[in-house]
C-alpha cells in the first residue's frame, strides 16, 4: 500500500466518523426514542419534523463534500513556452509581471511581486491559494476542512455555510425532542422502567451528543457568518491581502457592505439558504471598496457596462451587485 493511498484513507476517516454518528443518531431517534413516544399523532409529528431536518442536513453535507471548491481558469496557467521562458529569464519576477499584464490580477506578495504557484505553474488569481492536501490552487480559498475532506473555496463556500446552519438545526431538533425523555430516564420515572437498557443508553447519549455538537458547530457557524458579512476568508483573517503598489495590506479590502457581501455568497431569491448554488461572481474578480478600480472591476465582474459617468454614483454600483448575475467573460487571449 502506497503512502498516497494511506493518506487518502486517513483523509476520509473524519467523514466516516461523522456519517457513523449521524446514522447512529438516526437509529437512536427513530427506533429507540419513538418506541416510547405515546400516541400516534405525537409520534408522527416527531418523525416528520425529524426526517425533514435529517434529510436537509444530510443533503447539505453531501453538497459540501462533493462540490468542487473552485478550479483556477486555464488562462492563469503558464503555457509550455512561457514556462521555458521563465526558466531562462534572468529576472523571473519581471518576466512574471509581463505575463500577468494580460490577466486580471491585483494582489501581490509581501515583496510586491506577482503571486505565482510553482507547484501548479500558474499565476494565482486574487484571493486564490494553493492547498497542499488537495494539491492544487483553489479560488477564494477559505481553508481545508477535514470533516468534509475538501477545500472550502469560492464554489462551495455557500454549501459549507448551509451545512453548518442545518447541522445546528438538526442538533436543535434532536435535543428538543429527546430532552423530556432523557429527563424521565435520568429521574427514573416509573414509565421508563420497562424500556430496554440499550434504548435508555441511546436516548441519553444522543441527547448529550446533540447538545455538544450544537455548541461546537454553532460557534463555527457564527464565525463564518461574520466572515461572510465582512467579505473575508479564514486565511484573510490571519493575513490581510496586499495589492500592487500599495504600501499597506488592507484587512477590509473586499468589504462592499454587509448586504452586498452576503449576496456574493448566497445570491438572491427564495433559495438563498438552500444547499443549491446561487452565488454571484466567477471567483476571479472581486469588487473593492474605496478603490480606483472598483467601478471598472464591478462592470467586468458582473457583465454590465451601463455606468458611463461618475455622476450616477454609488447607488447604481449597488444595483449592479444586487441585480446582475452574469459571470465575467475574460478577454480572449491566445495561450498557445
Amino acid at each position: 500500500m502506497s503512502l498516497r493511498t494511506v493518506q487518502r484513507v486517513g483523509q476520509t476517516l473524519p467523514v466516516l466518523i461523522i456519517l457513523a454518528i449521524v446514522f447512529w443518531s438516526y437509529y437512536a431517534f427513530v427506533f429507540s426514542l419513538c418506541s416510547v413516544v405515546p400516541g400516534l399523532e405525537v409520534k408522527t409529528f416527531y418523525l416528520i419534523v425529524y426526517h425533514v431536518a435529517f434529510f436537509v442536513f444530510l443533503f447539505s453535507y453531501m453538497r459540501a463534500i462533493f462540490s468542487d471548491s473552485g478550479f483556477v481558469p486555464p488562462q492563469f496557467y503558464l503555457t509550455t513556452a512561457e514556462k521555458e521562458g521563465l526558466d531562462r529569464a534572468t529576472d523571473p519576477r519581471l518576466y512574471l509581471e509581463e505575463v500577468a499584464l494580460r490577466l486580471p490580477v491585483h494582489e501581490a506578495t509581501l515583496t510586491n511581486s506577482v503571486r505565482y504557484c510553482e507547484v501548479c505553474v500558474c499565476i494565482k488569481p486574487d484571493r486564490a491559494h494553493h492547498c497542499s492536501l488537495c494539491r492544487r490552487c483553489v479560488l477564494k480559498m477559505d481553508h481545508h476542512c477535514p470533516w468534509i475532506n475538501n477545500c472550502v473555496g469560492f464554489r462551495n463556500y455557500k454549501f459549507f455555510n448551509t451545512f453548518l446552519l442545518y447541522s445546528c438545526i438538526y442538533c436543535i431538533t434532536v435535543s428538543l425532542c429527546v430532552a423530556p425523555w432523557a429527563v424521565f430516564i435520568w429521574n427514573r420515572v416509573p414509565q421508563m422502567r420497562d424500556l430496554p437498557e440499550m434504548d435508555k443508553f441511546n436516548i441519553m447519549i444522543v441527547f448529550f451528543v446533540a447538545v455538544m455538537f450544537f455548541l461546537a458547530v454553532s460557534g463555527l457557524w457564527v464565525f463564518h457568518a461574520f466572515l461572510t458579512a465582512r467579505n473575508k476568508s479564514t486565511l484573510e483573517m490571519g493575513r490581510a491581502p496586499r495589492f500592487k503598489n500599495e504600501a499597506y495590506a488592507s484587512s477590509n479590502a473586499y468589504d462592499i457592505g454587509c448586504k452586498s457581501n452576503c449576496i456574493q455568497v448566497y445570491g438572491t431569491g427564495p433559495l438563498v439558504i438552500c444547499p443549491l448554488y446561487t452565488s454571484h461572481g466567477n471567483g476571479v474578480l472581486f469588487p473593492r471598496e474605496r478603490s480606483e478600480r472598483s467601478s471598472s472591476d464591478m462592470r467586468r465582474l458582473l457583465g454590465n457596462t451601463g455606468i458611463n459617468s461618475e455622476e450616477e454614483g454609488e447607488e447604481e454600483e449597488e444595483e449592479l451587485i444586487y441585480d446582475t448575475e452574469t459571470p465575467l467573460q475574460l478577454d480572449p487571449v491566445s495561450r498557445a
